[in-house]
């Protein structure tokens, strides 16, 4: 996927560094997938990370590559298997899109982020604009948390057809 440009990873990492200094805590991975962004936590100087994937395939590929702390198997959308405010932030990068997660995951993450923290998203615009803008909505009229910054759309992986646009997501925990 690096090979043929695939963007959510490295968009996600950017923008956690930009509002989470790497002695916040421990980053949730939420479906990490082969370990691509626990890799990169590690790199740049995070010392805890965590992930969770709902295949037992691609937690063995992130095993492998020795940067978790903590890895289980479990799927967003249902309750995730941490304590509440246990991370300074979450990162999920392309797991938001069609026919995967659906937007009414986000309510564990931001259960499982400390008041304070952030929740680094890349959503599908597709499902954006059908359902997760709506339910975003909600989420902040409810002061569950703030949208701190939206990318604009972007193809997530350049040069290959039928790839729809994505855009990522900062939110804000709120609470306490």
């Amino acid at each position: 996927m690096l090979q043929a440009g695939y963007r959510h990873p490295m968009i996600c990492i950017g923008l956690l560094t930009r509002y989470v200094p790497a002695d916040s805590g421990a980053i949730l991975d939420a479906g990490q997938g082969t370990g691509l962004v626990g890799e990169w936590l590690k790199i740049l100087g995070y010392s805890e990370a965590a992930g969770f994937d709902v295949s037992e395939g691609m937690l063995e590929v992130a095993r492998s590559r020795g940067v978790y702390d903590d890895l289980r198997k479990a799927a967003l959308g249902e309750r995730l298997p941490y304590e509440d405010g246990r991370f300074a932030a979450c990162v999920s990068a392309g797991v938001f899109t069609i026919g995967h997660a659906k937007p009414e995951g986000v309510d564990e993450l931001l259960r499982v982020v400390r008041p304070g923290g952030h929740l680094i998203l890349t959503v599908k615009d597709k499902l954006y604009e059908e359902s997760f803008e709506d339910y975003l909505d909600k989420l902040v009229a409810a002061g569950r948390c703030e949208v701190v910054e939206m990318t604009p759309s972007y193809i997530s992986v350049p040069g290959q057809e039928g790839h729809s646009t994505s855009r990522a997501l900062v939110l804000k925990v709120l609470g306490g």
